[in-house]
């Protein structure tokens, strides 16, 4: 499975004010099921909470890593962070995993049995279902953001959410991190992106490996309650669409019909939906 006979796997991980959900997250990584020469390694971006975060990470996790950020992050921003240390101490693999989401025993295992060694080139992503519904909601993604269904067999896709996504030492050394024109969403998507541009494979486990809560659209740009001009401001705020990384993101991504879809969010607002 690896090029060395111990694996080194750096988990990257940004929070904020989020203690419990962080700590539950944390706590099933730290019930992973590894192969003999596998282990994980802890780098979490603490984004100024104010909540007990770091020290309750502290108490959990000794040997983490743990860097402060002014609260101004966001969470690609923090991810970049975090990855930017764990880079330097050469880990084989990056885990990409969000704070909300909790994983099943056996899913980093399962990852790592889809990428393969560290020199691979590809990005495993992992299908992460409601904690209510049970429906998949986060995972791998085909052209058009359609979910890439849970069918039993590992499935290619087109890009991926970062809710949990392992990605190998030899494409982080071809792609580097997160794109830096993104402050807090995008980012997973336009890694994805450039990663099939740059003929990786992005697969898809083929069970579902995790659970969250899905975001809701209400109090979002996307809630149709809102007035209009409330929501043109939340697509404008750090969590919306800001509309130069919008500009960035459409332009890298979307092809030769990129203007369509950049002027896409600011219509649905108008037209109320």
């Amino acid at each position: 499975m690896n090029d060395s006979s111990h694996t080194r796997i750096a988990i990257l991980l940004t929070c904020f004010n989020r203690r419990e959900l962080t700590l539950s997250c944390l706590r099933s990584l730290q019930d992973q099921r590894l192969p003999d020469n596998a282990c994980l390694e802890l780098v979490l971006v603490d984004d100024n909470s104010h909540d007990g975060t770091t020290e309750a990470v502290r108490s959990l996790w000794a040997q983490a890593s743990i860097i402060r950020g002014d609260g101004n992050l966001y969470w690609c921003g923090g991810m970049r962070v975090a990855w930017q240390a764990a880079a330097k101490t050469n880990p084989g693999y990056f885990l990409l995993v969000n704070d909300d989401t909790t994983l099943l025993p056996h899913a980093v295992e399962n990852l790592l049995s889809i990428v393969g060694p560290p020199s691979s080139g590809k990005i495993a992503v992992a299908p992460i279902l409601d904690n209510k519904t049970k429906k998949l909601i986060y995972g791998g993604k085909y052209r058009k953001y359609v979910p890439v269904p849970v069918h039993g067999t590992p499935l290619p896709c087109d890009t991926f959410n970062a809710n949990c996504a392992l990605i190998p030492s030899y494409v982080y050394q071809r792609l580097g991190i997160l794109h830096s024109a993104y402050t807090h969403s995008m980012g997973d998507y336009d890694y994805g992106f450039a990663a099939r541009r740059a003929g990786f494979e992005i697969i898809q486990a083929g069970e579902p490996l995790g659970f969250c809560n899905e975001n809701s659209e209400s109090g979002s740009w996307r809630d149709p309650s809102l007035s209009r001009s409330t929501r043109l401001r939340l697509l404008q705020s750090p969590k919306g669409l800001p509309w130069r990384e919008w500009l960035d993101y459409t332009r890298r991504n979307e092809g030769p019909l990129w203007p369509v879809k950049f002027v896409s969010p600011i219509l649905r607002i108008l037209l109320g939906k």
